[in-house]
């Protein structure tokens, strides 16, 4: 009888720590959140098909020349990025007037100052790409490996901009997250237009291209696929209703048990 009990016991012990719901992870900056899971990988032409896109996560935002939308989604090895940004022309003068989305993360997601050690995308017309770090002197250093990949393209009047980014490549200059984490990030829109008016846009819009101050810049969730690790819609054993309530009859009988065994003592 002894070992039925502490049988018993034990299974009620492990439900109910399986039982117990995640609590969400702290988040250093404002309430912008991007969490999409990509269920298939969208191909990097310069081109912002929306079946290929359907499953990110989405901001429009006005800028000087009309509207800019932003996509964010990640599949279980990259985060994906693409901006359709309203321009009249699709500026490619490399080191001149080079239309250009970049993207800045907060790699420590402290929510303090963009600084040594935290990574940067980028990808410009003339499919200029680049993978880089903020340096010891506070500028923007190259990557000597490089992490990325994407096109630019044209659509109508809007120019389209994709990139592809490993979130957890080993590169000691990159990004290093894993399922479930939370990035910090801001993204820039370099708008050339020839020479003569050039204008940098920014989402979170109220964040000033010129300041590292981090504290009120978007995140990025890893998202997990909607099938689990191990092919369950959580991700592990599912906290219902039903659960917690076996779990509490479970606990209420093994209570009345001890009661009714002192009483006839």
């Amino acid at each position: 009888m002894n070992y039925k009990i502490s049988l018993f016991v034990s299974l009620l012990l492990l439900t109910s720590i399986f039982l117990i719901p995640d609590v969400p992870k702290a988040r250093a900056h404002s309430d912008k959140v991007f969490e999409a899971f990509a269920i298939e990988a969208p191909v990097m032409d310069g081109v912002i098909n929306d079946d290929e896109w359907k499953d990110a996560a989405t901001v429009t935002f006005s800028i000087p020349e009309g509207d800019a939308t932003i996509y964010v989604m990640n599949d279980r090895r990259n985060l994906y990025f693409a901006a359709k940004v309203s321009d009249n022309t699709l500026d490619e003068i490399v080191n001149v007037a080079l239309d250009i989305f970049t993207i800045d993360f907060d790699v420590r997601h402290d929510g303090e100052l963009f600084t040594i050690g935290e990574d940067t995308i980028s990808i410009g017309a003339r499919n200029r790409y680049g993978d880089g770090f903020v340096g010891p002197g506070l500028d923007i250093l190259d990557d000597s490996i490089t992490n990325v990949d994407g096109l630019v393209g044209r659509q109508g009047n809007y120019n389209h901009f994709e990139i592809v980014h490993d979130f957890n490549s080993g590169d000691a200059n990159d990004l290093s997250a894993v399922i479930g984490d939370t990035i910090g990030v801001r993204f820039l829109l370099f708008d050339q237009s020839g020479s003569d008016v050039r204008t940098i846009s920014v989402y979170p819009t109220d964040v000033d291209p010129n300041d590292d101050d981090q504290s009120m810049w978007a995140d990025i969730v890893i998202a997990e696929s909607p099938d689990g690790p191990s092919g369950s819609g959580s991700g592990g054993f599912p906290v219902t209703e039903v659960g917690i309530v076996v779990v509490l009859l479970g606990w209420a009988a093994y209570f009345g048990f001890l009661v009714r065994k002192r009483q006839r003592s």
